[in-house]
C-alpha cells in the first residue's frame, strides 16, 4: 500500500500520496474544525446547547464531528478537495483521470477511498 503508483498527464506526473501525506492532511483539517467550533460556540453559545447531552464531553465530540463532515462535505463538493489537501498540493483523483463521480465524490466525504479513487500529489 506505500508504493507510488503513478500515471502522466500532459502538463504533470500524479502520484499516488502515502499514509504520511494523507494523515497530515486531516491533522490540519481537524485543526481547522476545532478552531472553528471554539469561535463559533465563543460568539454563539446557545449553539452548543441544541442538543441535550448528559456529559459535556460527548456534546463536544458529537459537534466536532457533525462540523467535521459539514466541512468536508463543502469543501470536496465546491473545490474538489479539502484546505488540508490544497496545503500539502494534493488532490482526488482516479487512475484514469475521469471526474470523481457524486456517490464518489460522497465517500470521499466520510474518508473511505474506493479502489478507484485515492489522494494524489504533484511532484
Amino acid at each position: 500500500m506505500t508504493e507510488f503508483k503513478e500515471f502522466e498527464n500532459n502538463n504533470y506526473n500524479l502520484k499516488k500520496s502515502d499514509v504520511l501525506r494523507k494523515n497530515g492532511a486531516g491533522i490540519i483539517d481537524a485543526i481547522l474544525v476545532l478552531v472553528t467550533q471554539t469561535i463559533l460556540f465563543n460568539y454563539y453559545p446557545k449553539l452548543s446547547s441544541v442538543i441535550e447531552f448528559p456529559n459535556p464531553l460527548s456534546a463536544m465530540f458529537f459537534y466536532v464531528f457533525v462540523l467535521f463532515i459539514v466541512y468536508r462535505f463543502l469543501t470536496i463538493f465546491t473545490f474538489g478537495k479539502t484546505i488540508g489537501m490544497a496545503i500539502l498540493n494534493m488532490q482526488f483523483a482516479k487512475r484514469n483521470e475521469t471526474k470523481l463521480s457524486f456517490k464518489e465524490k460522497l465517500l470521499s466525504v466520510v474518508m473511505i477511498y474506493t479502489n478507484t479513487v485515492d489522494c494524489y500529489h504533484l511532484d
